[in-house]
């Protein structure tokens, strides 16, 4: 079994205990923002075992309908997942707002901090387990997943330090906020993890409409290719980089010297396999298209029609 198999596996065991503790939990002393991780983690689950899926068919060959293979299917899965917890996000939103305006909740602040615990603790054990794999693969299934498991445990590790605090007020002239409390943290929640999720989503969006990748990723690929191709004849370049997935699409118009006399076709083919594999060094999850002419208002136009 591969190690990003064996992720997403981790993710989907963990994700479905977390499910059932967080709303047996919430059911049993009444707190939303136990209810609201519980969900978050329901939401996650159903991702997690779609996402297996996916990471099985990015693994198989172009056809006839998908002439790129299946890599938009990752961004497109974050992207649902993204979607999904915005929408729960707002609900659970909605519903503390309400709940505070008429006269909050009582719970049981002790059962809770258990909880919390619990929760925090498996949630940054996995984030810890699956940054390590994708560190080690480059696997951006992971890499997301990773993140959503360190959003998870530290709201989990504040809930259980906010439930803590209620405990010590509970017979202070501060417990009037107590019935006010669960429905507090579930704002507190919200506002913590939609940057986070809307982060995923603009990513995920951004892949599915072919934009360019970060601003890190175009920098270094280009100076790995301009430190690669001075000592071979260039007059001019334009480059153009995507990514989906994991998968970094890379085409480059060359233009050759107008007195270059171009001896053989082995002689091109040798210059795109050595600047393949530079960047390949780095990344090596690459397609690259390199594609030479000695016509600048060729390419010129190429790239404008592309636009």
């Amino acid at each position: 079994m591969n190690q990003e198999k064996i992720g997403l596996n981790l993710s989907i065991f963990v994700t479905l205990f977390m499910s059932i503790l967080g709303i047996s939990f919430g059911i049993f002393i009444q707190s939303e923002a136990i209810l609201l991780d519980g969900f978050f983690n329901v939401v996650s689950f159903i991702m997690a075992l779609i996402t297996l899926g996916v990471a099985w068919l990015q693994k198989q060959p172009e056809n006839e309908n998908f002439n790129f293979g299946y890599l938009s299917f990752i961004p497109l899965v974050n992207l649902i997942k993204g979607l999904l917890i915005f929408l729960l996000s707002l609900f659970a939103l909605t519903s503390a707002v309400t709940a505070i305006l008429q006269g909050g909740r009582n719970l049981n602040a002790n059962i809770a901090v258990i909880y919390a615990l619990i929760a925090s603790g498996g949630c940054l054990i996995t984030a810890l387990i699956q940054k390590k794999i994708a560190k080690k693969i480059r696997s951006l299934m992971i890499e997301v997943d990773a993140k959503n498991w360190l959003v998870n445990g530290l709201v989990s590790l504040s809930v259980g330090i906010a439930f803590t605090v209620i405990i010590f007020i509970k017979n202070t002239p501060l417990s009037w906020f107590i019935p006010y409390a669960d429905s507090t943290l579930v704002i507190i929640i919200v506002l913590i993890t939609i940057p986070v999720t809307i982060k995923v989503i603009i990513q995920s969006l951004k892949q599915l409409l072919l934009a360019s990748p970060s601003t890190n990723i175009k920098q270094n690929i280009t100076h790995l290719f301009e430190t690669a191709a001075k000592s071979f004849p260039l007059e001019n370049y334009w480059l153009r980089i995507t990514q989906i997935g994991n998968t970094i699409f890379v085409s480059i118009y060359w233009l050759l010297p107008g007195e270059y006399n171009l001896k053989g076709i082995e002689k091109l083919d040798n210059i795109r396999e050595e600047i393949s594999q530079v960047i390949c060094q780095q990344y090596p999850d690459l397609m690259i298209d390199i594609v030479f002419t000695k016509s600048s208002k060729w390419a010129e136009d190429i790239i404008l029609r592309e636009k």
